[in-house]
């Protein structure tokens, strides 16, 4: 007898009820249990954070100062990415919405990147669970903020300002992954901006 197709539904049905463990190799499986099994009869907790930074230790100021360059990276990874976005007003009517909707959008991102930050750092020095619990509620504060922010400027710009708002705030995810080159750019630009002061 043939199998009937099942359908988009059908086949959404299965995605969502495979188990990730399925498409793992049965071998990578069996020498991590072994792995965890060894760390368990030494006294070892195999779920256990081994490497402590020392507070007060050069090596946590090091951590701390490459932090805080990372968020000066993202920063600056919006504002480029935000000022590549404005040709596009050429083709809005009227343009100057767009404009404002995506100076609108860049303070947003440029906000929800430091609430981030914050947050990560607030949810270091606090102990796991009480970590998760910050960690969800300043997601759920940051999403309301997100869709508030963009359903105002819908609301009283129009699609053309909603969509400049909805351009600049997504400008986080590709100045984090494009991170590397904005930490180069930004510091020749400092550079430059030093020779010629």
């Amino acid at each position: 007898m043939s199998r009937r197709y099942p359908g988009l539904g059908g086949m959404l049905k299965e995605m969502f009820r495979d188990n990730p463990e399925d498409y793992r190799d049965p071998e990578d499986i069996d020498r991590e249990t072994e792995a965890e099994e060894d760390e368990q009869r030494d006294g070892e907790d195999p779920d256990e954070v081994v490497d402590i930074i020392p507070v007060g230790s050069e090596r946590e100021k090091a951590e701390m100062r490459n932090a805080v360059e990372t968020l000066y990276d993202l920063r600056f990874g919006i504002l480029v990415l935000s000022v590549l976005i404005l040709p596009i007003a050429c083709f809005t009517d009227p343009p100057w919405k767009f404009l404002i909707g995506t100076a609108i959008g860049c303070v947003l991102a440029l906000f929800l990147v430091q609430k981030m930050y914050q947050g990560i750092s607030n949810a270091l020095m606090m102990d796991p669970a009480g970590a998760v619990r910050y960690t969800r509620k300043q997601v759920a504060v940051r999403y309301f903020l997100t869709f508030g922010v963009l359903a105002l400027t819908m609301f009283l710009g129009g699609i053309a300002m909603g969509a400049g708002t909805i351009l600049a705030s997504f400008m986080i995810k590709p100045a984090a992954y494009f991170q590397p080159w904005f930490r180069k750019l930004r510091l020749w630009c400092m550079k430059l901006f030093k020779k010629g002061a």
